[in-house]
C-alpha cells in the first residue's frame, strides 16, 4: 500500500510538473530577479555537500543542468538513478543538483544521504555537484516550491530550458548535452 501511494504520487508530481513548468516561460522572484528563456540565468550562491560556498557563474563556459530536487520525492530518486546510468551521454555536462531550500516544505534525508541511496556513483563523477540551494536561489528558480525542476543553461550563462521529471525528460537533457 505504501509503495502504492509513494508511486501515485510520484507519477501526480511529474505530471503537475510537467504542466507547469512547459507553461512557465517566464518568471520573476520577490527580489526581482527573472527567468526568462533566451536570457541570462540569474546567478545564485549554493553550498555544495563539503560546505563549499560557489555560485552558478563559477560554472560559466560550461553547459549545465541546474536541478532543484526535493529528498523526498519519488521522481527526483528515479531521476538520480536515471542520471547517474545515463552519465556517459552527457558529453560531461555539469550537474549541479541541489536540495531545494525547505526541501519542497517537508523533511527528509540530507543532500549526501540521497545521493548515497540514490546515485552513489555521481558523488565521484567530475561533472556532478551536490549541495544545498540557498534561499535565495530557491525564490529565484523555484519559487513554487516544486520538488523536481531542472534549467538547461548553455556555455553563455543563458537559459535554454525548463522542465521537471528529468528520468521522464531526459531525452531532452542528453539532447541539450550533445548539441
Amino acid at each position: 500500500m505504501k509503495k502504492r501511494l509513494i508511486l501515485l504520487l510520484g507519477i501526480m508530481a511529474i505530471l503537475f510538473i510537467s504542466g507547469c513548468t512547459r507553461q512557465q516561460q517566464t518568471a520573476s522572484s520577490s527580489d526581482g530577479a527573472v527567468l526568462k528563456l533566451g536570457k541570462q540565468a540569474p546567478d545564485v550562491a549554493f553550498t555544495t555537500i563539503d560546505g563549499k560556498q560557489v555560485k552558478l557563474s563559477d560554472y560559466r563556459g560550461e553547459k549545465v543542468m541546474f536541478w532543484y530536487f526535493a529528498t523526498w520525492c519519488p521522481s527526483c530518486f528515479k531521476a538520480a538513478e536515471v542520471l547517474e546510468q545515463n552519465n556517459n551521454k552527457l558529453n560531461g555536462m555539469k550537474i549541479i543538483a541541489l536540495k531545494t531550500f525547505g526541501n519542497a516544505g517537508y523533511s527528509g534525508a540530507s543532500v549526501s544521504q540521497f545521493a548515497q541511496k540514490n546515485a552513489p556513483a555521481t558523488l565521484n563523477y567530475e561533472n556532478w555537484i551536490w549541495g544545498d540551494a540557498s534561499q535565495q536561489g530557491t525564490s529565484i528558480y523555484n519559487s513554487q516550491n516544486y520538488p523536481d525542476i531542472y534549467f538547461l543553461i548553455d556555455e553563455n550563462g543563458v537559459l535554454q530550458a525548463v522542465d521537471g521529471a528529468p528520468a521522464a525528460t531526459l531525452n531532452k537533457i542528453i539532447n541539450f548535452a550533445q548539441g
